[in-house]
């Protein structure tokens, strides 16, 4: 699936800090007794917010929200929608599973305890040619690792390092870490460097994504900004809590093309009407049937108001939405797709 294009995006978001927010360097103060003890991780001397620290957080949320909402009922939805029966991946996994802890997932299993990563490597052992399949490496993944990938699929996401642009305030705090038995300081005082004001954007880019993938990222983001979760050290003493200001999300359809009201593939079928919000699924022909994709009008949902497709200025097709209203919608129209995915 990698290797063919179908949907590509790009949301361009601006973060600011609700508060302190510290994300440590690797090594701080050393020799150095004017320097903090913890320092804010900076590039080239220029403080910003790691892509890899963002990813992780709206990763681990999409694992909390999928880990909420799934179980034995879910299992059947799939079991009776999906035509590989032989295994049915959990919504999502723990990708730090210890070897010797993993556990193949079964219905009412514990996904705690299931890697996808691992469970190609055992696949692998017992046949390298299924192993090696795309389809099935897409289809036996688990939801989450769809989108952000595991050691044997390349993840479909990427979130690029959120670089200021404005001028960045930064405050020293001291602190010290209390003997959890005793009560006595266990380490300390030490001092750590906050910001605490400043604008910071970046760019979240996928590709080859279903409504119902988009609707989990939706909702993850959603919850960065609205603060039910955090960025970098100290979420649970105050710090990490973050405004999140959603610019632009832009959807691409290199296949496409706009004809009379509809939006068709390049070989002349039919999407959908120029009205409606294509998925993956709503663009894929026979040839991508063993990646279990959602059936074509699964993956197609009435486009938000106000909002309209436009022929892009080289090639394909083009969706733009503007601003946290438009963009909110769109995530919002893709949510009847995530209540099927999960068998609501």
């Amino acid at each position: 699936m990698h290797k063919a294009i179908f949907l590509e995006g790009s949301l361009r978001l601006t973060i600011e800090p609700d508060g302190p927010i510290l994300i440590k360097a690797g090594e701080s103060g050393g020799a150095d007794p004017t320097l903090p003890d913890m320092e804010f991780v900076r590039s080239q001397g220029r403080i910003y917010l790691p892509g890899s620290s963002l990813k992780g957080v709206v990763r681990a949320q999409c694992e909390r929200i999928c880990r909420s909402l799934d179980g034995p009922e879910r299992y059947d939805h799939a079991l009776q929608r999906r035509s590989d029966k032989d295994f049915i991946p959990p919504l999502t996994d723990n990708p730090l599973v210890e070897r010797g802890i993993y556990q193949q997932y079964s219905r009412g299993g514990d996904d705690i305890t299931f890697s996808s990563g691992i469970y190609f490597e055992e696949l692998r052992k017992k046949s390298a040619d299924l192993a090696s399949n795309t389809a099935v490496v897409f289809r036996r993944s688990s939801f989450v690792s769809q989108i952000f990938g595991h050691t044997s699929l390349a993840s479909r996401v990427r979130f690029a390092d959120a670089y200021p642009v404005s001028e960045v305030k930064i405050e020293e705090r001291n602190g010290v870490a209390i003997d959890r038995i005793y009560g006595s300081v266990a380490y300390g005082p030490f001092n750590y460097e906050t910001v605490v004001a400043g604008k910071f954007q970046t760019q979240i880019t996928f590709k080859n994504l279903t409504l119902a993938h988009l609707a989990l990222l939706g909702l993850a983001l959603r919850d960065l900004a609205e603060g039910r979760i955090g960025i970098g050290f100290g979420k649970s003493r105050g710090l990490g809590r973050a405004k999140v200001n959603f610019d632009e999300l832009r959807l691409y359809y290199p296949t496409c093309e706009l004809v009379d009201g509809t939006l068709r593939l390049l070989n002349g079928q039919t999407v959908a009407p120029a009205t409606k919000l294509a998925g993956l699924g709503a663009l894929c022909d026979e040839r991508f049937k063993a990646y279990d994709l959602p059936p074509r009008d699964d993956d197609l949902v009435d486009l938000p108001p106000r909002l309209a497709y436009r022929a892009d200025d080289f090639f394909g097709v083009t969706l733009v939405a503007n601003g946290n209203e438009q963009v909110l919608a769109v995530w919002k129209a893709c949510m009847p797709a995530w209540r099927r995915e999960i068998g609501l």
